[in-house]
């Protein structure tokens, strides 16, 4: 199907985790990325956030100053015009979690929610962070960059629909045996629809791909810093990876380069 114009851009600007103890998670990704912990970021706020090679970040948030009923954001787009993107999504049907908030000048954001459940935040934001540089003498192969977030469906063909609506992206819908499709973005992480754990009955979700220089190196770094593999490695032709459990039970794949 042909693309329409949408105001809400097909950039990945951050990725949220959901985290208990947020110097204990900025500990622990700093460690997997070989990144300096920047001690004033931990200062009693409820996010700890890190920009990252590729444009898109990561925004530790431990929810102490959100809605306990608002469902978990997994990520963030960006738009240069809130109210325009907010009424697009209205148009579209989209489930809406919230009005346009607007905590402070510079920055205004809202979430909804796909036909699974999914929250999304479209963000508009005058605020720009530095790359995190990696340490010069960390021993991690595993790269300060994300490339890709997994959004999780049961529907293949409609979230396909869904998804490239909201983005203004020309699709095609795929048959049964397809179980990952990969949104056409623009800049930073990739996007990738997988219903390989509802196929699969699984009870887990994977939240992201980190980029390794080396997959098996990577393995042995982790777990000679007290980190379990949570699935091992699988090779498929040039490309490997496997899972990795953080503190709070997240899963992240390490995938080659």
């Amino acid at each position: 199907m042909e693309a329409i114009q949408s105001p809400i851009q097909n950039v990945v600007g951050s990725v949220f985790i959901h985290v208990t103890d947020l110097r204990r998670s900025a500990e622990w990704y700093s460690m997997v990325m070989g990144l300096p912990l920047l001690e004033e970021r931990l200062n009693g706020g409820p996010v700890y956030w890190l920009e990252l090679e590729g444009g898109t970040g990561i925004i530790l948030d431990d929810n102490s100053h959100n809605d306990p009923d608002t469902e978990h954001v997994l990520f963030s787009y960006k738009t240069t015009d809130i109210d325009e993107a907010y009424r697009c999504l209205e148009e579209m049907g989209a489930k809406l979690l919230f009005p346009i908030e607007r905590p402070h000048p510079g920055l205004a954001y809202f979430n909804f929610a796909d036909e699974d459940g999914n929250a999304i935040m479209v963000t508009q934001s005058d605020y720009v962070s530095a790359v995190v540089q990696r340490l010069e003498n960390t021993e991690s192969p595993i790269l300060n960059k994300i490339a890709a977030i997994f959004i999780n469906v049961t529907d293949m063909n409609r979230a396909i629909r869904f998804h490239s609506g909201v983005l203004g992206l020309s699709y095609h819908e795929v048959g049964p045996d397809k179980s990952i499709y990969g949104l056409n973005i623009q800049s930073g992480s990739g996007i990738l629809l997988d219903d390989n754990r509802f196929r699969q009955g699984d009870d887990y979700k994977t939240l992201f791909m980190f980029i390794t220089r080396n997959v098996d190196a990577s393995k042995t770094y982790l777990e000679a810093n007290g980190v379990q593999v949570f699935t091992d490695i699988e090779r498929h032709g040039s490309m490997a990876f496997f899972t990795v459990k953080d503190p709070d039970g997240n899963v992240v794949m390490i995938c080659s380069k």
